[in-house]
């Protein structure tokens, strides 16, 4: 049973690694760093503006997790300054999901829920199985074995909730290529392509995702 549990978790959460691997960590390398002309903020506001959407309220605050809805986005200073390819395009994503949530507020919530339950939930397990460990409860094959088996579940809804982030992130990839909120062209393009792939990004909870890189 415990060699079961081992493999139930470990091979979802494998596969996730290789899949942001060649779907979005080669395009964060060549493009992630460089400098384009407008802020996170300025993504934003020309992303909800080009989407009918002037009456959202947008909230700078330190750490928020994934707020958005049909009317309100809180997003981080750190992401509304930043000029870096990678946080605007991270930034813009969010603007995304605003405008899907304007129509799909449900899946938009159920997205956040997911991403939330990736970070909370094995954390919660690992802290619970080294106290059962460490008192004699289970043996290190079913603590390890639950642990992994908290990740492979929290993968799972990853996976199920991650075409709520990909629709949103082809959404904004598509204004920034074919419309003019973004005035150089070779920029669009380029966050364009980071865009699509942070929409690969968050496929891995929250409590390893430290073990992929930024």
């Amino acid at each position: 049973m415990a060699k079961f549990l081992l493999l139930s978790g470990l091979i979802p959460v494998i596969i996730a690694f290789l899949a942001r691997k060649f779907l979005s960590d080669g395009p964060m390398r060549k493009f992630g760093d460089e400098e384009v002309s407008l802020s996170g903020r300025e993504l934003v506001a020309r992303v909800l503006e080009k989407g009918g959407a002037r009456n959202v309220e947008v909230i700078e605050k330190k750490r928020p997790f994934l707020k958005v809805g049909p009317e309100r986005l809180l997003l981080s200073p750190a992401l509304a300054n930043s000029k870096r390819a990678r946080e605007v395009a991270e930034a813009g994503i969010l603007a995304g999901l605003v405008l899907m949530a304007r129509k799909q507020e449900k899946v938009v919530q159920w997205r956040a829920w997911a991403l939330k339950f990736g970070s909370a939930f094995p954390a919660f397990t690992i802290i619970a199985m080294v106290f059962a460990l460490v008192v004699g409860r289970l043996g290190a094959g079913y603590v390890f074995g639950i642990v992994s088996a908290s990740l492979g579940l929290s993968t799972v809804l990853l996976w199920l909730t991650l075409p709520v982030e990909r629709t949103a992130s082809g959404i904004v990839a598509e204004m920034v290529e074919e419309t003019a909120i973004v005035t150089r062209r070779s920029e669009g393009e380029k966050l364009g392509t980071l865009i699509r792939a942070l929409g690969w990004r968050r496929i891995i909870p929250g409590a390893i995702a430290w073990l992929a890189g930024k």
